[in-house]
């Protein structure tokens, strides 16, 4: 559904002491959360909104900004205003669990289509994180990921090939779960895991596989496991769209617990040692 500006004039109130950015605001939420405004649904843009408002520019500006701070709606630069749809959380410490057992959970279906399964020499930056020696091959696995045949997140994979071997010749297309042929053919169950989340825009290449467009936000997600033995087997950065993604954290504050169930060390590259 979409907004008709007809309404529009009788949405503000000028007798009272609210706030009429406010009650803009206001009027837009109850539209969003109630399903009356679609997830996708392209709102007026702020001229449109000041002539049937009779407000100033700074009054409309003011309340879509705060609705893009709480998640409503999002910008894309050129194109508008729009309904922000539900975003997919995640977790990010917590949850050791991949992209496709996390969204069976919720009922969601994954669909991943491969753009790279190939084994080749380990860059130093990859070495490092998986505590290789220079030249060692590697597998590198690069691939788009859908949920609910969306684009959801390009991740770029790298495991040690010699714990892997006849992983390139597998088929990791459609629903297939890495995890599961990690866990289930080689033995390699995930035990835990040191993540990091930063902000970043999107390129021309992630634009186009993610469907999106250049400069829109991307959540990266930059990863190392490890399995039996604290060894790290896993490296993997993943691009997340910023409209369709959340990530969660489950704490518990450390007074009269053993354990706390989150952690987060940084350090200066961004990724615990």
């Amino acid at each position: 559904m979409s907004i008709h500006m007809d309404v529009l004039e009788s949405v503000l109130d000028h007798s009272t002491p609210v706030p009429l950015y406010y009650q803009f605001k206001q009027w837009l939420s109850k539209g969003i959360n109630s399903g009356e405004l679609a997830p996708g649904a392209r709102l007026p843009d702020e001229l449109e909104f000041c002539e049937r408002l009779g407000v100033s520019r700074g009054v409309v500006r003011q309340a879509l900004t705060e609705l893009c701070y709480e998640g409503l709606v999002y910008r894309q630069r050129g194109r508008g205003t729009f309904v922000s749809g539900p975003k997919t959380a995640e977790g990010l410490i917590s949850e050791l669990g991949g992209l496709a057992e996390d969204a069976a959970l919720r009922g969601q279906k994954v669909q991943s289509k491969v753009l790279v399964l190939r084994e080749a020499p380990v860059t130093d930056s990859v070495a490092r994180r998986l505590h290789l020696a220079p030249g060692e091959l590697v597998v590198e696995l690069e691939r788009v990921r859908r949920l609910d045949g969306e684009p959801h997140v390009l991740t770029m994979t790298y495991l040690p090939a010699a714990m892997v071997p006849g992983l390139v010749e597998r088929d990791l297309n459609g629903s297939a779960s890495l995890y599961q042929v990690l866990r289930e053919e080689f033995g390699l169950p995930v035990i835990s895991s040191q993540r990091r989340v930063e902000a970043a825009t999107a390129g021309v290449r992630e634009a186009r596989l993610l469907k999106v467009d250049r400069g829109d936000p991307l959540l990266v997600l930059r990863s190392i496991s490890y399995t039996t033995g604290s060894k790290p087997f896993e490296y993997f950065i993943a691009f997340h769209r910023g409209d369709r993604s959340a990530f969660e954290v489950d704490l518990s504050s450390p007074v009269g617990s053993a354990s706390r169930l989150g952690r987060v060390s940084v350090t200066q590259d961004g990724l615990v040692p």
